[in-house]
């Protein structure tokens, strides 16, 4: 947090000195930092000209739903959506209407049946790019 918004007798408030650097727990901004776009070397890599990152979808479904939930994706596209709602143990409904895309979704999908990893995404935690640090 750049600015808290928050003052106690002229000092910013709740701010900690820890080892990784000078920071505040706080609840998720409206600004995140740590989302890369799908590169061509990460394995969630496909053809898709506007592909969303697991890593967004991710955190979008995790604050939005339960385990078990739900989730509706009405333009489906590569499949982001469903592949990791199944890597997050959520249902699933995705509508697509370019067929290719939707054979891309179920390979991405059948892929997802043996390897539930979400690129920057680990044991409950979201870390920094390129790093095992926890996003700040």
């Amino acid at each position: 947090m750049i600015a808290p918004y928050t003052h106690e007798k002229g000092s910013p408030k709740d701010w900690a000195d820890e080892a990784i650097g000078r920071f505040r727990l706080t609840s998720p901004s409206n600004l995140w930092n740590d989302i890369t776009v799908p590169f061509w070397s990460m394995p969630e890599n496909t053809c898709h000209p506007t592909q969303k990152p697991e890593k967004l979808i991710a955190k979008l479904v995790l604050a939005s739903s339960r385990n078990e939930s739900v989730v509706l994706d009405p333009f489906l596209g590569s499949g982001t959506t469903s592949v990791v709602a199944k890597k997050l143990g959520r249902r699933f409904i995705g509508i697509e209407i370019n067929e290719s895309y939707a054979c891309l979704a179920e390979k991405r999908l059948e892929l997802a049946a043996n390897d539930a990893r979400i690129q920057g995404y680990e044991d409950g935690v979201f870390w920094e790019r390129n790093a095992r640090r926890p996003a700040r």
